[in-house]
């Protein structure tokens, strides 16, 4: 039974359609990397302002650990 899930699973993913890369978009990589890099976080001379990011993670974690500690005391108050 299993063996025939997997081989379903393979025929089903086999029988996906092929595309050719003729109508991707010609760039590099870079371009593509650039684009998905919030204005935030550049540093203005083309690379990443990781203290930036490091201070937004730390953030973020910060704000997590908050909304976990108000949650867990409003079920402990209930």
């Amino acid at each position: 039974m299993l063996n025939s899930r997997k081989e379903q699973n393979f025929q089903r993913h086999d029988s996906l359609p092929r595309s050719d890369n003729d109508d991707m978009p010609k760039g590099s990589a870079d371009d593509s990397l650039k684009e998905s890099i919030p204005s935030r976080y550049c540093d203005g001379r083309g690379g990443i302002n990781l203290e930036r990011v490091r201070l937004d993670q730390h953030e973020a974690r910060r704000l997590v650990i908050q909304s976990m500690i108000r949650r867990i005391q409003q079920l402990w108050s209930r």
